[in-house]
Formats: structure tokens, C-alpha cells, sequence
């Protein structure tokens, strides 16, 4: 009994730092794609000298709220992808199981 425990703490283990590692990298990635879209739309801020430049400046914007706002919906689904995945590798860590067993219809 103490030996199913152990293997079974094991497995829960193993399952939660992979789905612990997959969410830091899911984190990281989107923040280095945000934190490049705000860099960049600093920088165009910054260059702004004239009326004709602040036009071409926010006309850009609308495009890159656009851009992002695409951007998180995509990121919201993996999120859940993540979190479907996450339920289903903790599930079979409890269980045992070493993987899904395929549908036999």
C-alpha cells in the first residue's frame, strides 16, 4: 500500500511540473509578444514631430488594438486548451492511468 502511495505521489508529481512548466511558458511567451507590442508602439509615439505623424500614429493603433485584441482571444483559447489538458493529466496521474484509452466505438 505504502508502495502504490509513493508511485501515485510520484505521478501527481511528474504531471504537475509538466503542466506547471507548460504555464510559465505560455506566460512568458505571451508577455514577450505584449511587452514587444508596447515597446514598439512607444517608440512610434516618440517619433511623433508633427499633426501629419500623431494621423499616421493613431490610424496605426486602431490596427495594433485590432491585431491584439485577436491576439488575446487566441490566447484565452489556449488557455483553456491548457487548463482541459491540465484537468485530464491530473485525472489520469490520480488514477494510474498512463494515457487515455482510445474510443472503441
Amino acid at each position: 500500500m505504502t508502495n502504490d502511495m509513493f508511485e501515485k505521489a510520484t505521478r501527481i508529481n511528474q504531471a504537475l511540473f509538466e503542466q506547471f512548466s507548460k504555464a510559465a511558458e505560455m506566460q512568458m511567451s505571451s508577455f514577450r509578444r505584449y511587452a514587444d507590442v508596447t515597446m514598439e508602439q512607444a517608440k512610434k509615439v516618440s517619433e511623433v514631430r508633427n499633426l501629419e505623424d500623431l494621423k499616421t500614429v493613431t490610424g496605426d493603433q486602431a490596427e495594433t488594438l485590432k491585431t491584439m485584441s485577436e491576439q488575446f482571444t487566441e490566447d484565452w483559447k489556449a488557455w483553456q486548451n491548457y487548463l482541459k489538458e491540465a484537468r485530464e493529466e491530473m485525472q489520469q496521474a490520480v488514477s494510474g492511468e498512463s494515457e487515455v484509452a482510445p474510443d472503441t466505438k
